[in-house]
């Protein structure tokens, strides 16, 4: 009774977050996001239809979503990156490049580890990889954060709240498959509400921080950025004094 409650509820939200998202044309500025959260919405309608045909399908159908949840989850922090870094093109590309490589990393791992096996997308399998991505995320959550205070990036409440929700996601997905990974069925009963619980609390963060669209901060160029958009004033300036100093070099070497 206590897991459909729970169930219900974060149907709810979701439906909640894509409306207001809808209303609020924030759909266009997080276009990852938003269908992370779509298709998780989709996804439990879509199992409790296999659910009720046959448990072969069901099966099947929920480890497929799981592992497209997991990609499109993973796209989400490329978003992230993609809008915080947007007014630093450079520093984005090499970010945007390291994640990815990051990434196939912890797919191939699983990948090449599980081609000695007869299966090939057992539970097990689809734990390691999430558990190893997770992993990968909550490093990539955090550098964010140390960019973010590091160099003070402007950021909005709607890119921060999505940030923190994510955050809180990956890290409470992390202990959960460790915990259930060393405990084993010991904690399978609480892993049952404490997944779905979880997820609900990271609903609520969104919702309140996406309830209503915020303009981004503007951003205000550093001195670097600054030289570098004066360029071609600078070096016609640096000309101009080179020439005068050839011009004088003469008149002092006579003196």
């Amino acid at each position: 009774m206590l897991t459909q409650i729970i169930w219900w509820c974060a149907v709810f939200l979701e439906f909640l977050l894509l409306l207001r998202g809808y209303q609020g044309k924030l759909l266009v500025r997080f276009p990852a996001f938003y269908s992370y959260v779509l298709f998780v919405f989709a996804k439990s309608f879509i199992l409790f239809v296999l659910y009720r045909q046959s448990a072969q399908q069901y099966l099947l159908g929920y480890w497929f979503c799981q592992f497209v949840a997991l990609v499109l989850g993973s796209l989400v922090l490329f978003e992230i990156y993609r809008v915080a870094l947007r007014p630093y093109p450079g520093t984005a590309r090499v970010a945007r490049n390291l994640l990815l490589f990051v990434f196939a990393l912890a797919f191939a791992k699983v990948l090449v580890n599980q081609s000695y096996g007869r299966l090939w997308w057992p539970a097990k399998t689809y734990e390691e990889l999430e558990r190893n991505l997770r992993v990968v995320q909550a490093f990539a959550v955090l550098a964010i954060i140390i960019v973010f205070v590091v160099y003070a990036i402007p950021r909005g409440r709607n890119l921060k709240g999505i940030l923190a929700g994510y955050g809180l996601f990956v890290v409470s997905r992390f202990v959960q498959l460790t915990l259930l990974s060393l405990l084993g069925s010991s904690f399978e009963r609480i892993f049952l509400y404490l997944e779905p619980f979880a997820y609900v609390i990271v609903l609520g963060i969104w919702n309140v921080a996406l309830w209503s669209p915020v303009t981004e901060p503007a951003h205000s160029p550093s001195p670097l950025e600054i030289a570098g958009s004066d360029h071609p004033t600078l070096v016609s300036r640096t000309q101009r004094d080179l020439q005068n100093l050839q011009l004088g070099l003469p008149g002092a070497a006579r003196r």
